[in-house]
């Protein structure tokens, strides 16, 4: 976020700053990471080697408006999983079942015990106000300026400990809180 608490402008991240994404990409590759819809179509790129969790309201419609996202995806419905457990799961054709996507109507239906590796909430505003209560941890990149933006992280404070300082760039820092409200 930035100064102003501002996470995004036009459904675009208002910053450029690959040695972010390079950290991002460090620390989340091979665990779970969380978008909503929204994050989720502006990302820039696909994001390999991870598993993709989607909140949207409307799944149909995203599975419509994305063929080139799920076109290269075949919906799965087999396996251990309790189906309640997710609305629609694509695993990549050909590929590493672990690097698939799936799209829930609700936060509550995400059951992290499920994956054997950490899970990463990975924005929209909304999704971050709806997570952060359940969150253990939380690393937050805080850009070093002041931007124009319409969408916002919301507040944290109250609910966790003083950032550690774990990265330092002239532009940005990245600093680990912890959730001093669930049990340790």
């Amino acid at each position: 976020m930035s100064e102003n608490r501002v996470i995004g402008c036009g459904n675009k991240i208002p910053w450029h700053l690959p040695e972010d994404f390079k950290w991002f990409k460090k620390t989340t590759i091979g665990h779970v990471v969380v978008f909503g819809r929204r994050t989720f179509e502006g990302l820039p790129k696909a994001i390999p080697n991870r598993r993709k969790l989607v909140l949207t309201r409307h799944p149909k419609k995203l599975i419509r408006d994305n063929p080139a996202i799920f076109g290269r995806y075949k919906e799965w419905l087999g396996g251990s999983e309790p189906k309640e457990a997710y609305q629609f799961r694509f695993v990549k054709l050909d590929e590493d079942a672990n690097d698939d996507i799936r799209i829930f109507n609700s936060l509550e239906k995400i059951r992290p015990e499920e994956f054997a590796c950490d899970v990463y909430i990975c924005g929209g505003a909304e999704v971050y106000a709806q997570a952060l209560p359940l969150c253990s941890d939380l690393y937050l990149t805080i850009v070093k300026r002041t931007v124009e933006g319409d969408a916002y992280f919301p507040a944290f404070e109250e609910m966790f400990s003083e950032g550690v300082q774990i990265e330092e760039y002239p532009d940005f820092k990245i600093l680990h809180y912890r959730n001093r409200l669930l049990p340790a």
